[in-house]
């Protein structure tokens, strides 16, 4: 086994910073969730994250932290393998500022020094055990797993309207270049690949659609080449122009998962089961996010909250108390 460099991106914000706030509400003007305070509370853990990473995935080659300008208190800022990104250092001028994530990561090929491997993480994604590159990555080859799903319209949940948009959006560039029942038989051993599991009944269970419906969609680090983003700029350079307009997540959104798609369809990647879990832990069921992190249940999780702002207080600082007895000891990015 062989790889190239292989990366690490992810966005950071500091939604208690003053002038950031302000820059924010220049541009917010509505009570949609995508622009409320909710949307950009942070869990204030950047620090154990690093620390995961330098312990979990120590053969990464770099960390690119992307902000809007803003530099976390910890970070020790001269590691070499460290690189801070300002949101004006690669994203188009006529986007800017952008607190919309899906431009933010949906414009990254165009950061010069990224390697064609890299893997996009979100501030909310843990590993919690060692990983070895080739989960990710096999002689340049991203891995991941092609397992369909269906994208429904449920008007409440973790899955905002706009996500639900981004999603369809999707789904209509991934139709307009693939036929499905094409890919699927000249990639069958890809696609119906025993390692799944149980997710192979996903993929049965949409036999019958001529089109691709959606696709399971893990909510992890994703393996991703940095060609393939920039292909998709030159096919649907319009989409993606109006999607990266967008101040906040909106209708005419992209996501991430776009390139995950494309890699998988091209039969550009190497079957294998996504491991980890995700959570939507509340007041009431934090305490399995905490029991995961305690047990290592899993090598990776992430946790979205769905609760109220006081609740969020007591959450996140007994799961990061949690994190904190997992990764005790700084690393090479602190100070």
């Amino acid at each position: 086994m062989m790889n190239s460099p292989i990366d690490i991106v992810i966005p950071w914000v500091d939604e208690k910073d003053p002038v950031w706030q302000k820059k924010k509400s220049e541009y917010d003007h509505s009570c949609n969730f995508e622009a409320s305070n909710m949307r950009f509370q942070s869990w204030d853990n950047l620090h154990l994250w690093f620390r995961s990473i330098e312990k979990c995935m120590p053969w990464f080659n770099r960390i690119f932290l992307i902000t809007c300008g803003q530099v976390p208190d910890f970070l020790k800022t001269d590691n070499p393998r460290l690189r801070l990104i300002n949101h004006r250092d690669y994203i188009p001028e006529e986007y800017l500022p952008t607190f919309n994530s899906n431009t933010i990561e949906m414009n990254v090929h165009r950061i010069e020094e990224l390697s064609e491997n890299f893997i996009l993480f979100s501030d909310d994604v843990f590993p919690l055990e060692l990983i070895d590159e080739e989960y990710y990555f096999k002689n340049d080859v991203v891995c991941d797993e092609a397992v369909e799903n269906i994208i429904t319209t449920t008007a409440f949940g973790a899955v905002s309207r706009a996500t639900r948009y981004a999603q369809v959006n999707n789904m209509f560039i991934i139709n307009k270049y693939f036929r499905k029942r094409e890919v699927q038989e000249k990639y069958k051993d890809k696609w119906f690949c025993e390692d799944y599991g149980d997710r192979l009944e996903r993929t049965r269970a949409c036999e019958y659609w001529y089109d691709f419906p959606g696709f399971y969609d893990p909510h992890m680090a994703n393996a991703l080449k940095k060609s393939t983003l920039a292909k998709l700029w030159e096919l649907e350079s319009q989409v993606l122009d109006e999607g990266s307009k967008d101040r906040f997540r909106g209708a005419a959104d992209v996501t991430q998962y776009l390139i995950r798609y494309w890699q998988i369809c091209s039969g550009d990647f190497i079957p294998r089961r996504t491991q980890g879990k995700v959570f939507f832990p509340t007041f009431d069921t934090y305490r399995d996010v905490i029991k995961a992190i305690n047990d290592r249940a899993y090598q990776m999780i992430s946790f979205n909250e769905n609760c109220t702002s006081e609740e969020f207080v007591i959450m996140k600082k007994e799961i990061n108390t949690a994190l904190e007895k997992l990764f005790p000891d700084k690393c090479s990015f602190e100070k």
